[in-house]
């Protein structure tokens, strides 16, 4: 299949994939909930939170695989290509014994860091969520190499096939796990087997369909030393992930409770759902901006990309977040339980102010290709810093949502100020003309919301999920017609009108 082809058809089946990790969840989480119980689910999310930090040991390396492999193909250097391979082969394989060295170590001090928030039982059980979720990253690492190749050809085919088999197969093993009478420990068990079995179906693809085998051949010192310079500051900007998100959860099992932590949980699992949305666009185009780079294409025409992908994302996410804020409280009442109502304005806190990024993550394409994202890390970092100190000291007084409130406002300092500022006078992109066009876009979104929240006073669409979903569709439907004719230009037009027209022809 072209290349084209094979980028819109990856784009269509990452949003099925997008469409099911959303859905899933709706109908696997309250069961999860039911099964596990809010302080067991609390403890899992800390579990996974500790885990976390463990990905820190792969030291930014992820998003540099794909820089260099899609360098090396841009020159079709296929002997290069190789020995990346094997080069981070090679790395990965002592990181996952780090990880496994890491997970062990951490388990054995958790008693001491979290006697306050945790039970005597709960923490001899996070410790062995702890070992096993060692072993699960550690067999993740050289799976992501062979992943990344797949991505760097472009072949998002069969990426998306996997990720779509991954997202159904994963809920349906946990519960199994849960049903068995396994709970936290089970689920964990079976999120390891999924690992065990995504190799196989990456490396052999790799081999087999592109022809590619990783040799273990010395590689030149200059390139190494490149690639552990590109990839610092990619890790400085892991470590400010886990500080804005697993820090949290890691004070709340501090300071609170898992119970807390439950809470927090469930009302930040939207901010992975509007970041999966937001990506299925942006993630398949880091190859094709990495080459643009290389190819010295004129800033005019990486600001038209950034502003065109922005705009289809801001068309989602406004949809997705002006219908939360209209139907989130009821529809956490029905889904989680009335135990979970605080989860809505955790929430919005971190929802609002992350749209900002989620509607310019090309720009961290852009960046990366530049080899310019020594100044976005350190700004994040300062700002993570800041965010940690302060949540330590607003979570004794503020619980979850002062966690939630610390994050937010960073996001808006660090990425909504002076990210922007940096995108427009360093990186060259037209950031004036993107604000204008998201504004331009913004008076479907802000009517819409205004009028949702007016008959939200009248309907309790928490009554019934009948009610709740039949108002959710009747918003979606009035938003996206409002959207395509007022605020839609004519690329927008021909991208949803050629997806309908495909639709319909294959219906027939």
């Amino acid at each position: 299949m072209s290349k084209p082809n094979q980028l819109r058809v990856g784009v269509i089946m990452t949003y099925i994939n997008l469409a099911l990790g959303s859905l899933i969840p709706m109908f696997y989480t309250p069961v999860i909930l039911r099964l596990l119980g809010q302080s067991e689910y609390g403890l899992l999310g800390l579990a996974q939170s500790i885990t976390g930090y463990l990905s820190l040991l792969s030291f930014g390396l992820g998003s540099t695989i794909i820089r260099y492999l899609s360098i090396y193909r841009a020159d079709n250097d296929k002997d290069g290509e190789e020995r990346v391979m094997g080069l981070f082969i090679a790395i990965y394989s002592c990181v996952s014994v780090l990880v496994l060295i890491g997970g062990w170590i951490l388990s054995c001090y958790v008693e001491p860091i979290f006697h306050k928030g945790l039970t005597g039982a709960e923490l001899d059980k996070i410790k062995i969520l702890i070992r096993i979720m060692s072993f699960n990253m550690a067999i993740s690492f050289p799976i992501s190499v062979f992943g990344s190749v797949i991505v760097a050809h472009e072949r998002y085919i069969y990426r998306q096939a996997i990720n779509i088999f991954s997202t159904v197969a994963a809920p349906v093993a946990n519960l199994v796990a849960l049903y068995l009478g396994y709970a936290s420990v089970g689920m964990t068990l079976a999120g390891t087997l999924m690992q065990v079995v995504m190799l196989p179906l990456y490396a052999v693809y790799c081999v087999k369909q592109l022809g590619l085998h990783p040799k273990f051949r010395k590689m030149p010192g200059r390139l190494i030393t490149e690639i552990l310079g590109f990839s610092l500051y990619v890790f400085l900007g892991s470590i400010v992930d886990m500080l804005f998100w697993a820090t949290d959860k890691v004070i709340l099992g501090m300071e609170a409770s898992t119970a807390a932590i439950a809470v927090y949980n469930i009302g930040v699992t939207f901010n992975s759902m509007f970041t999966n949305l937001s990506t299925a666009v942006s993630g398949v185009l880091q190859p094709k901006v990495t080459i643009m780079v290389k190819q010295n294409a004129p800033k005019s025409e990486l600001s038209a990309v950034f502003i065109r992908v922005g705009r289809l994302q801001y068309a989602l996410i406004s949809l997705a977040l002006s219908g939360f804020v209209v139907f989130g409280q009821a529809f956490l009442r029905k889904w989680a339980g009335n135990n979970y109502s605080d989860s809505y304005w955790i929430a919005l806190v971190t929802l609002i102010p992350l749209t900002i990024p989620l509607i310019q993550n090309t720009g961290i394409s852009i960046v990366m290709a530049q080899n310019k994202h020594k100044f976005r890390s350190l700004t994040y970092l300062a700002i993570a810093i800041v965010n940690v100190i302060s949540t330590y000291l607003l979570v004794p007084y503020l619980g979850g949502f002062g966690a939630a409130l610390c994050s937010g406002v960073s996001y808006i300092i660090g990425q909504g100020i002076i990210m922007n500022i940096y995108y427009y006078r360093v990186t060259g992109i037209d950031i004036l003309l993107f604000w204008k066009n998201i504004f331009e876009m913004s008076a479907v979104p802000v009517a819409m919301l205004v009028v949702g929240l007016a008959v939200a006073r009248y309907i309790d669409f928490g009554r019934s999920w009948g009610v709740l979903f039949a108002g959710i569709i009747v918003y979606t439907l009035l938003f996206s017609v409002g959207s395509y004719f007022v605020t839609f230009n004519a690329y927008e037009k021909d991208v949803v009108s050629g997806a309908l027209k495909k639709v319909l022809r294959r219906a027939r």
